[in-house]
């Protein structure tokens, strides 16, 4: 998993999230804004963009009024072993470069 996970470790403003033999991990803002709603809503442009630049990401989805410890918004990220290594780079750079630009 720590190769699948590696190109997006360096994505300023966000902060992978998971456990290691999980194919799925989460990107959480490395920050809140101290606001659920806020952080929901920014994290929701960046799966938009990311969508609208091919990249396929959804934001984790909670049923917040059922959950004792309500997790942190988050965007779910899902690996599998088609993905080339070059198309993980790929998707690492472009949420990069739609993070920089929504969060900054």
């Amino acid at each position: 998993m720590l190769v699948c996970v590696f190109p997006f470790l360096s994505i300023s403003g966000l902060k992978v999230v998971g456990e290691s033999i999980s194919p799925a991990f989460h990107l959480q803002l490395e920050e809140s804004t101290g606001c659920r709603e806020r952080d929901v809503k920014l994290l929701q442009e960046i799966v938009t963009q990311c969508m609208d630049r091919g990249i396929a990401l959804t934001l984790a989805r909670y049923l917040e009024k059922e959950e004792k410890y309500l997790p942190p918004p988050s965007i779910r990220v899902v690996v599998t072993v088609e993905q080339t290594e070059e198309e993980l780079e790929k998707a690492a750079t472009t949420i990069s470069k739609v993070a920089q630009t929504v969060l900054l």
